[in-house]
């Protein structure tokens, strides 16, 4: 009987931290995104935030909405303003402009919510070291019954992103497209090529995503490497302008090559288009498109061949 007791015991303690550990990711998750959202929105060509209801003709717009880079470690909170979190000034120019009279409103999505910690990470590198199946992360169960690989900061932000494009769907948009450079370059092809019937395409810029060229020997992320880019690589086509240098130190033109050869994606390949990288080390040439902040050498090539405009044009003929 007092065995019995015991068990029950044991399940109900068991339970209860189970569960206040499932709340303690969820609050904190939720907190993150209650924080974010105050730097989200949409913005003016000077990065000033203004309110959506200014906006009276839905069906006539077209939203952009910008995915910020990734400049810090999975643990902390991306502030999204700063940074690889800088918007281009080639996107936030476009700011009501037309295009064959719809008007062009730009969407700061801040979705930087702390992912794992390096403690997960050190868990999964010591099991893949000792166990020697590296395939395993994206079916490891943390202890609250969720994979590892969903708390992945990249994945969180996906489903943020999805839930304002639905919010925006809601309220009668009908043309969203994606941007974004770096990691949320990666995250706005990955989800334009899974809702293809939601996203109209995306404006990419040097895309990269745990890599890259970098290959690392720290195995996770080399293996969420290679799993994003088998996930993308089932795709025959994806709807994009994608922006690519070949010095970029983190992405290039061949470890990119299974999304330049798909179908649909216009490749602006500008490693000599005549600028000098404005930082050196491995972010020469990666982040072009938002250094300087204003009349960026990169900006004002864009501009003279007007290879974002085009685009859109030919999305919204």
């Amino acid at each position: 009987m007092l065995f019995r007791y015991f068990l029950i015991l044991l399940f109900v303690l068991v339970s209860t931290l189970t569960y206040a550990k499932e709340t303690k990711f969820e609050k904190r998750l939720q907190k993150d995104i209650k924080k974010l959202s105050k730097i989200s929105g949409f913005i003016d060509n000077e990065l000033k935030l203004y309110d959506e209801e200014t906006i009276l003709d839905k069906k006539n717009t077209i939203i952009i909405i910008y995915n910020h880079g990734s400049s810090t470690p999975e643990t902390r909170r991306e502030e999204c303003i700063k940074g690889a979190g800088r918007i281009p000034e080639a996107i936030s120019r476009l700011h009501n402009k037309k295009i064959n009279n719809m008007t062009i409103r730009i969407y700061r999505m801040c979705s930087g919510a702390r992912g794992l910690s390096d403690h997960h990470f050190d868990r999964v590198h010591k099991l893949f070291v000792n166990e020697g199946n590296p395939n395993g992360f994206v079916d490891i169960i943390d202890y609250d019954g969720i994979k590892l690989y969903d708390k992945i900061q990249q994945h969180l932000r996906r489903q943020i992103v999805i839930d304002t494009i639905d919010d925006f769907a809601e309220k009668g948009y009908d043309n969203i497209l994606l941007s974004g450079l770096s990691a949320g370059g990666f995250l706005s092809f990955y989800l334009t090529a899974h809702f293809p019937d939601k996203i109209d395409g995306a404006i990419i810029f040097n895309p990269a995503a745990y890599g890259g060229k970098l290959r690392q020997n720290y195995l996770p992320r080399q293996v969420l490497r290679d799993y994003w880019e088998k996930e993308m690589s089932k795709f025959s086509e994806i709807n994009s302008l994608l922006f690519i240098h070949d010095d970029d130190g983190w992405e290039d033109s061949m470890t990119l090559s299974f999304l330049i050869e798909m179908n649909k994606v216009r490749t602006i390949n500008y490693t000599n288009f005549g600028c000098e990288p404005p930082l050196g080390g491995k972010y020469k040439a990666h982040i072009f498109a938002v250094y300087p902040e204003k009349d960026s050498c990169f900006t004002k090539w864009e501009a003279k061949n007007n290879y974002i405009i085009s685009y859109l044009e030919s999305l919204f003929n």
